[in-house]
């Protein structure tokens, strides 16, 4: 795109602030800083307030110079069978393209590729315009393993300019699905922004106050959701492996377990909060989180499958040293700036966890260069000048029956 030209970027999202998320943060954080290099960004996302038996309705709103524009009713969350899922669909899609023309954009990017990436690649189908499919957590690393998803992960894929994986993780595994795809698909990892004027205090009160563990104890944090893809289960046995003369506790900064990984990881759950090895804190605001999980010493992500994890790059940032499966290898760098174990092995999570405990000096060390790397390479700034680098070579080129075509 030349230097003269501003990138009008239409971004397709599943979420944006208030709602909570990965995917609704990177899209405040990617949208704000593309605002700071001179892009004109209007977001189109969902309303979730509206009954699916509501009337089609649209809320504008303004976030500093973002232009926010929710629609509704979203079909998303309701049990409805897959009619009534496309009628829905369809109608959002409608209201979306009023306003997509309105705003004549030169690019458009989806942050998700199911719903919101089905949705980007026809409008900008329509509008003749790239489409960037932004592929994050379950896009790819459930989905293609999943013969009822597969085919609706390809006919998206195909029908976008660009793909962009937020790790390699998720790139390598698109490719075993769709190897004819590495040329379009490229790696831009998520950038982190703490909350404005945010500084963590080190001191205990919150455990002081919510536990009973003995003060100083060494505590490995998990933030987020724990669930199956996280690697709770090899989490929980990985700790109580440990036996009950370690002195590890462990907080989840998070909701409690759900029901769905009760069946596989429940007993060993309620074992350890009975013991007092594990505390939860309940679902906190993102402030509240983030002030919590700086009592603790280490981050844990023991994901078996998974996108850029924030709480991962959350904990790093707060000075805690990680501990996290080799799916994060190209952000953990092993022995550089953490512990790296592979996925779903419980015995080498224990036994990082107790190199972890027992030399101090190393996981300090370790914690002050992830806080670095964190500085150094996932600035929210550098993650929008990447997204603006591949906007401007895709400059000149339209979308023809789904292919990306040079203007003459």
């Amino acid at each position: 795109m030349p230097a003269t030209e501003v990138a009008r970027v239409l971004l397709v999202s599943i979420g944006y602030p208030p709602l909570d998320g990965g995917v609704a943060t990177s899209t405040h954080r990617v949208a704000r800083n593309l605002c700071l290099l001179g892009c004109e960004i209007l977001v189109l996302t969902f309303d979730y307030k509206t009954a699916l038996s509501g009337d089609d309705c649209v809320v504008l709103e303004k976030d500093g110079a973002v232009e926010i524009r929710r629609f509704g009713p979203f079909y998303r969350h309701h049990d409805i069978d897959d009619k009534e899922i496309a009628e829905a669909r369809r109608r959002v899609y409608d209201q979306m393209e009023i306003a997509a023309k309105g705003f004549r954009p030169t690019v458009v990017l989806s942050f998700y590729a199911a719903n919101a990436g089905l949705l980007g690649a026809y409008l900008a189908n329509a509008l003749g315009v790239p489409h960037v499919v932004g592929v994050r957590g379950d896009d790819v690393g459930r989905n293609v393993f999943s013969t009822k998803w597969l085919p609706t992960l390809r006919i998206i894929l195909d029908l976008s300019t660009r793909i962009v994986c937020v790790n390699e993780h998720l790139r390598a595994r698109l490719l075993l699905a769709f190897p004819n795809m590495a040329d379009r698909t490229s790696v831009i990892m998520n950038g982190l922004e703490l909350p404005v004027g945010f500084e963590p205090r080190k001191s205990r009160n919150y455990l002081r106050g919510a536990t009973d563990w003995r003060e100083g104890c060494p505590v490995a944090v998990f933030i987020g959701n724990p669930r199956e893809k996280k690697g709770i289960r090899p989490l929980l046995r990985a700790v109580e492996s440990l036996g009950l003369d370690s002195e590890l506790r462990v907080l989840i900064v998070g909701p409690t377990l759900k029901e769905c990984d009760r069946n596989d990881c429940g007993e060993i759950w309620d074992r350890l909060i009975s013991s007092s090895r594990l505390h939860v804190t309940g679902q906190v605001d993102r402030r509240s989180a983030l002030q919590i999980a700086a009592e603790g010493d280490m981050i844990i992500m023991p994901s078996v499958d998974d996108g850029l994890a924030n709480g991962l790059l959350e904990g790093m940032a707060l000075g805690l040293c990680p501990i996290a499966s080799d799916i994060f290898s190209d952000i953990v760098k092993s022995e550089a700036c953490g512990w790296v174990f592979r996925r779903g092995d419980s015995n080498a999570l224990a036994a990082a966890l107790v190199a972890a405990i027992e030399n101090t000096a190393r996981r300090c060390s370790l914690a002050s260069m992830a806080k670095r790397r964190i500085a150094e390479h996932h600035a929210p700034q550098k993650e929008a000048e990447s997204y603006l680098r591949l906007f401007k070579g895709l400059y000149g080129h339209a979308i023809k029956n789904g292919k990306m075509k040079r203007e003459s």
